[in-house]
């Protein structure tokens, strides 16, 4: 079996990867290898090398053709820039074997009417430069909905197996396309038997001389807009002195520019905290850790956050690692948190408004004064790491 994705990178697919290709391996008996993407070809948008990433992509097409099973993961980014680009290497990737499955991490094909909205209220309003800004995000996300449609069909067209993540995509995908070959599995990976640990959290705190009594906040993951940086931010003055926020993750490779100038988020991010006398001292930049780290340290920290906003994804391996480890969570009202939760249901985890950081600082204390809920905190009987393994063998094989 074959899985097609981004694997030495430093990204969630690589992770999510990793942790298929030896759970598919132990659990079913087969052999599994990784088709590698080229990040760095199948992102240029110079004209030569996208002439490379096009040789790239056959030579993906002639050694999948010999694998008795395939899954593409598809998160559009990892395959190119352009929405042309992307919508035919995957369609060449997609005929390379009939026995495929596709895996659907950001399925949005229906456009969030909220930009449009904001645009009339502006433009009736007079406030033409809000309305321009308004209609321009609204383009921007139509542009990945409609790539996602003409994706979707493509896999239809094919007879190829759909796996999402939550129920809610995969009415979608039977409503609009007619299309009900589409198994629902959400993203699983920490593995069976996991032993939490609070060593490399222990030395972090001995390097920060963190104070006794100290409560250590954690936030995991790339910096980035969607993840609600200045939300925590927010939440975080209005909270004791005693309550101190520790940031694990790094900007965004994609964020990074080649002129050497900084990413506008992540200095606003790093200026706020040098001007605040409320945060000073209490926020703490630790960067990426390892995979093996990461489950370590959200097991061991006192609480995580997960402020997130929505940007069109139904999964995510940082949210669903800190729930399964972390024995207290606060997680914003998102939809993609919503579906989550009606296959999972969590006792460590409790909600609150996207953007409302009085919530996040109220439920915090709230969660402190509690106890830490009973292992395992997500009720594992229906989707765990050995049944979204199985399910992806079992997906490959249920060609339409």
């Amino acid at each position: 079996m074959a899985i097609v994705s981004s694997y030495s990178e430093s990204c969630g697919n690589a992770s999510f990867t990793k942790i298929l290709h030896d759970t598919i391996r132990q659990y079913s008996g087969y052999e599994v290898e990784v088709v590698e993407l080229d990040l760095p070809i199948l992102q240029s948008i110079d004209t030569s090398i996208r002439a490379a990433a096009t040789r790239h992509v056959d030579d993906l097409c002639r050694r999948l053709a010999q694998f008795d099973y395939v899954n593409i993961q598809l998160e559009a980014g990892l395959y190119g820039t352009l929405p042309g680009d992307i919508f035919q290497r995957l369609r060449k990737l997609m005929k390379a074997n009939p026995n495929t499955s596709v895996t659907l991490h950001s399925p949005r094909i229906i456009p969030n009417p909220t930009a449009k909205r904001n645009a009339i209220k502006q433009l009736l309003s007079l406030r033409l430069k809000s309305a321009l800004h308004s209609l321009m995000a609204d383009y921007q996300a139509g542009i990945h909905t409609r790539l996602n449609s003409r994706l979707v069909r493509e896999l239809a067209r094919n007879g190829h197996t759909a796996i999402v993540h939550t129920e809610r995509a995969k009415r979608q995908i039977s409503t609009f396309f007619g299309y009900d070959n589409v198994y629902v599995h959400p993203l699983r990976l920490v593995q069976e038997g996991f032993q939490s640990s609070t060593a490399t959290l222990d030395k972090v705190k001995a390097n920060l001389n963190l104070e006794k009594g100290a409560v250590l906040i954690g936030m995991f993951g790339y910096i980035s807009r969607n993840k609600g940086h200045f939300d925590a931010l927010e939440a975080l003055s209005q909270l004791p002195g005693n309550y101190k926020l520790a940031i694990f993750g790094r900007q965004h490779p994609q964020t990074i520019r080649s002129d050497g100038s900084k990413d506008d988020y992540l200095s606003a991010l790093v200026q706020t905290v040098k001007n605040s006398r409320l945060l000073r001292g209490r926020v703490f930049f630790l960067g990426e850790l390892s995979d093996d780290q990461f489950m370590q340290v959200a097991s061991a920290v006192d609480v995580a956050w997960l402020p997130y906003y929505e940007n069109g994804q139904d999964g995510s391996g940082i949210a669903s690692i800190t729930m399964d480890v972390c024995g207290r969570v606060l997680a914003s009202a998102s939809f993609a948190f919503d579906e989550l939760m009606k296959l999972i249901p969590y006792n460590n985890v409790v909600r609150f408004d996207i953007g409302n950081d009085l919530e996040l600082a109220t439920k915090t204390q709230m969660i402190m004064s509690q106890a830490v809920p009973t292992k395992p905190f997500g009720d594992e009987s229906t989707y765990n790491i050995r049944s979204q393994a199985l399910a992806y063998v079992q997906a490959s094989k249920a060609r339409r």
